[in-house]
């Protein structure tokens, strides 16, 4: 879904766009994605996975615009990609369509001066005029900075997978699921 552009001033001055994706931000999505999978081991991704083509990531972000009831925002600063994040449908099934799913990612350099928090209250604005109930995430085990984000926006952990993801050493790491309701 396509939805209005929004600027917001950052703690640190600066100014973000906050703005749907568009196919002309492919090749810049997909170093952003290969630099967010090396930067945290908190993404479902490593580096080398993140190998899309361009014609890929193309036709992935023109879906994004033209599906109702999703969302790709891209954060802009100064020209630059600094994060994304995305609501998507759990389905249009009747019994599930008032749900969603919700992630997120911000380039290092861009932690902590307010573009996660601007781009989540934005997202979940749009996600409650999508008609959305109740949205969802996973957060891997010991990413404490994102999981104390998720509770200030009001998520609850409803769950936990165990051994979720499995890293190339060998090691592992389980995942909460959470859970903030929109409407009540």
């Amino acid at each position: 879904m396509v939805f209005e552009e929004k600027k917001v001033t950052l703690r640190d001055g600066r100014v973000c766009i906050l703005r749907s994706v568009e196919t002309k931000d492919a090749k810049d999505m997909i170093a952003y994605l290969r630099i967010v999978s090396r930067e945290t081991p908190f993404l479902l991704r490593n580096e080398d996975e993140a190998a899309f083509t361009l014609e890929a990531e193309e036709q992935l972000l023109e879906s994004k615009r033209n599906h109702p009831r999703e969302i790709m925002m891209a954060a802009e600063v100064e020209g630059i990609l600094a994060g994304n994040c995305g609501i998507v449908t759990n389905g249009d099934l009747r019994r599930i369509a008032h749900r969603c799913g919700f992630a997120i990612a911000l380039k290092e350099a861009y932690w902590n001066i307010g573009i996660g928090s601007a781009m989540m209250d934005y997202a979940f604005l749009l996600a409650k005029n999508m008609n959305y109930e109740q949205i969802e995430l996973e957060v891997v085990d010991g990413n404490n900075r994102a999981k104390s984000l998720y509770e200030k926006f009001g998520f609850k952990e409803t769950g936990k997978n165990f051994r979720a993801l499995k890293y190339d050493d060998g090691s592992y790491r389980d995942e909460y699921k959470m859970v903030k309701i929109l409407v009540e």
